[in-house]
């Protein structure tokens, strides 16, 4: 996967405590923060506790201003390349901001993201500088962008994007002809594909998000149903597997439901078949 570099996310995160040091107390003793890795830094409210149990004395990011010359968070510059196939790339590039920009964290960072087909781009978009940041998912880092050819030069380009506080999920570019025909959106896979129901042809799996558990007005533990889903490889692209993925649901939950998520009315713990990986 193209990633903006960690580099990126410690050096802002450096000049910010830099700037938030000048504007603590001398007598601070010492300091606390607060973090939530469910929302965005950018979406979320972080604090600083001078005295965990002074509710008073804590600073609030999403309300505090760098002060002073900002110029250093705007030299922050990169350009990533991932080639994928003859003629065909993918780039992740830092967009210059003006020094009146304010940059507090790495999501304010702009970037484009552009995909390249024979030195021509055909397609180009603008993203904040986490958008395509996966440091703490490797499987992610590893298998995106993916891109499942059918033709000389045509193919499918999935590419993972950040969908926090959901779980990732990944664009697929259809390209034929040297233009980007079609743009819809899939599922994250968990891993590399493999030959799941073992008939010659490789799938791959994953699902759309983390499911919850609950009890219910008896008292009964409940859990979503989040079936996996299996795209095989064919020639003309990834296809949905239906059949694997009914079996798959009816061996993890007993029935199948669907192939969308649901919570209602939930699947009951107690029924699920011996064997399943749900069951507690």
């Amino acid at each position: 996967m193209l990633v903006v570099r960690k580099r990126l996310t410690w050096a802002v995160t450096l000049l910010i405590w830099a700037m938030l040091a000048g504007c603590e107390s001398r007598n601070t003793a010492r300091t606390a923060e607060q973090t939530s890795k469910v929302q965005p830094v950018s979406a979320k409210t972080e604090q600083l506790a001078v005295d965990q149990n002074s509710a008073s004395d804590t600073i609030d990011l999403t309300q505090t201003q760098p002060s002073g010359n900002v110029s250093k968070l705007h030299e922050i510059a990169f350009e990533e390349k991932k080639v994928l196939a003859s003629g065909l790339l993918v780039v992740i590039k830092s967009i210059h901001q003006p020094d009146s920009a304010i940059i507090r964290d790495p999501f304010d960072v702009k970037v484009t993201f552009s995909i390249l087909q024979n030195h021509k781009v055909i397609y180009q978009d603008t993203a904040n500088g986490m958008t395509y940041d996966f440091d703490e998912q490797p499987v992610i880092n590893t298998l995106y962008p993916l891109w499942i050819p059918t033709g000389k030069t045509a193919g499918e380009l999935l590419v993972a994007f950040d969908n926090r506080p959901s779980k990732e999920l990944a664009r697929r570019f259809y390209i034929k002809d040297g233009r980007v025909a079609k743009i819809d959106t899939l599922l994250t896979f968990d891993g590399p594909a493999k030959d799941y129901d073992k008939d010659g042809k490789l799938e791959f799996a994953g699902f759309y998000d983390f499911g919850e558990e609950w009890d219910d007005d008896k008292g009964r533990h409940r859990q979503m149903y989040v079936p996996t889903l299996y795209y095989e490889i064919m020639p003309n692209g990834l296809q949905l597997d239906s059949v694997l993925t009914e079996k798959q649901a009816r061996a993890d939950y007993g029935a199948f439901l669907g192939f969308k998520d649901s919570s209602q009315p939930g699947i009951l713990t107690s029924k699920l078949p011996k064997g399943s990986k749900y069951r507690r």
